[in-house]
């Protein structure tokens, strides 16, 4: 067997058509598995599921019992038999050759796992607005596979696609995270001299979140989840990675000395001014303006009171570990 695809899916069923579609039409003409794993869906996604694969001899249908990604994909990996293995989603749409040009470039020996930018689609005039920040510096600072199309080695890649031996040596999912556990992987093949290719030639159109109670909860995971990574693997950490952080706490100080100092204004001004500009850039009307000065803040805040929150949750584990720790030795003594 050549490619082994896992796709974990969960509450899919406004995409999963589509999803599914171009997954079957990507891997048509390779020696391939695809296996769903269904997270226990409450909207329809594992019936409609249950019928597609039916359809497919190369498709199988699991229930993941523990319902988020990395638990889906751990817990399939067994029964997988490819030389490259992929992380799929049911959310994204690929491009038809998106497995027959990652496996050309596999090809080279100095290439261990590769992946595509992500072009961010919405459905709606708000989901349109959220895709357009989503892939600006502004929004998402230095996040690559976001804002950039261009080749190169990087530091992680959505829906990769890995060489079999990578994942045998360095493992699978962490499936304590939730959330960044591709970022998580991926900085574990970095830290153990394993290189990661992102082409444009796997560009993929990512369905984004249609509105800002789902971006923000989103990005709030986001944020909550990273410190953990970067507690895991001593890879990948980055400035832009703390400056949601840091300004969420300026703007907390600024707001309660607003009344005693003036550069405290100035600050809010400077970031409202800037919210404004490349709210501008990325609309086409007044609506959608407004729209998107309230979704760049609801980006950084929510991932940076997120990271804030993660930060001081490690804090905490690790006082009640040295405690629990301390009290031992003392049992022993």
């Amino acid at each position: 067997m050549l490619l082994s695809v896992i796709v974990p899916v969960r509450n899919e069923i406004s995409h999963i058509s589509k999803s599914f579609e171009s997954i079957i039409l990507s891997t048509a003409l390779i020696e391939s598995e695809i296996f769903f794993v269904d997270g226990q869906s409450n909207d329809g996604t594992f019936q409609w599921l249950n019928e597609a694969v039916k359809k497919h001899k190369r498709c199988k249908l699991r229930v993941n019992q523990g319902k988020f990604v990395s638990f889906g994909f751990n817990s399939v990996f067994h029964e997988t038999k490819g030389q490259y293995v992929s992380r799929l989603d049911g959310h994204t749409i690929y491009p038809k050759t998106y497995f027959s040009d990652a496996l050309d470039i596999l090809k080279n020996k100095d290439i261990d796992v590769v992946g595509g930018p992500a072009n961010h689609v919405g459905c709606s005039w708000r989901g349109i607005s959220i895709a357009n920040c989503m892939m600006t510096t502004f929004g998402v600072g230095n996040s690559k596979f976001r804002i950039s199309k261009k080749e190169a080695f990087v530091d992680t890649v959505p829906f990769p696609i890995y060489k079999r031996s990578v994942l045998d040596e360095v493992g699978l999912y962490d499936e304590e995270l939730i959330k960044n556990q591709d970022d998580e992987l991926n900085y574990r093949c970095k830290a153990n001299g394993y290189q990661i290719f992102m082409s444009p030639r796997l560009m993929t159109n990512y369905m984004v979140r249609e509105n800002l109670a789902d971006l923000c909860k989103q990005y709030y995971l986001y944020g909550f989840y990273k410190p953990l990574v970067f507690k895991k693997v001593n890879y990948g950490s980055r400035l832009y990675h703390y400056l949601p952080s840091i300004h969420s706490l300026f703007t907390l100080i600024a707001i309660g000395a607003l009344y005693f100092n003036a550069y405290s204004l100035l600050y809010l001004l400077c970031y409202l001014f800037f919210d404004l500009l490349f709210s501008i850039k990325e609309s086409k009307s007044f609506k959608t303006t407004i729209y998107c000065m309230l979704i760049y803040p609801c980006i950084h805040y929510s991932y940076g009171l997120g990271f804030i929150k993660g930060y001081f949750s490690i804090i905490k584990d690790s006082y009640k570990y040295f405690l629990k720790r301390s009290r031992t030795k003392d049992e022993e003594f």
